[in-house]
């Protein structure tokens, strides 16, 4: 029997993040990203959702560095 650990995907390396526009309902946000690696630009429509959730990691993120 093989057992197969899952692969974990590498991160990409992003060297800009732009807020572009809202969508005209102003329900999203599209964001353009551009990684390390390539001269693309890819633009995204994120939910505004998603960042209150952006926020709350980050915050999560800094209250446990903060206690190390």
């Amino acid at each position: 029997m093989s057992t197969h650990q899952p692969r974990l995907a590498l991160p990409v390396s992003a060297v800009a993040m732009r807020a572009e526009a809202y969508s005209s309902d102003d329900k999203t946000v599209l964001i353009s990203l551009t990684t390390k690696y390539s001269s693309v630009q890819r633009i995204y429509s994120v939910p505004l959702e998603c960042f209150d959730d952006l926020v709350m990691d980050l915050q999560n993120l800094n209250l446990l560095t903060d206690t190390h």
